[in-house]
């Protein structure tokens, strides 16, 4: 059998609970076979609409809180890359803006990543028979390379 190292290896982070721990074995990976750590915060407003919009058909309303997501994305991003590279992790971050499985299946292909490292995410009422989150499921099922689900 073939030695095979992860020369790549992307995390999706969305600051919940389970991405935080998604983060801490992926960095641990990231170590162990000398990783390049890509980390991707996806930033998807297309389901927020700000009061009154419906109203007054303002797009400036979207703007602002698209430039207010996206600020505080990139103040937590820049965070994780810092205590990143305090760790002595080789790391690259990424904040894109779309749909959230389509822009994570996007970054494997962009950057050649070995695998991928995503939290699950809890469920309630029916969906707990579920195993997983809807991102987590479709990324597993349709990436490329391996992808380890944390819960």
């Amino acid at each position: 059998m073939a030695n095979k190292t992860y020369k790549n290896i992307l995390v999706p982070f969305d600051n919940s609970k389970i991405s935080h721990k998604a983060l801490k074995v992926a960095k641990i990976l990231s170590k162990s076979f000398d990783s390049t750590l890509h980390i991707v915060m996806v930033v998807d407003i297309s389901n927020v609409a700000s009061p009154g919009m419906i109203r007054s058909k303002d797009t400036k309303s979207l703007e602002q809180i698209r430039a207010s997501v996206k600020q505080s994305v990139r103040a937590i991003i820049k965070q994780k890359e810092e205590e990143c590279s305090a760790e002595k992790i080789k790391v690259k971050v990424l904040v894109v803006e779309g749909t959230i499985v389509n822009e994570i299946l996007k970054s494997i292909k962009e950057n050649n990543i070995d695998l991928v490292v995503i939290g699950s995410r809890g469920l309630s009422g029916l969906s707990k028979m579920m195993a997983l989150g809807s991102v987590s499921r479709k990324i597993s099922e349709i990436a490329d390379c391996p992808v380890m689900v944390i819960r």
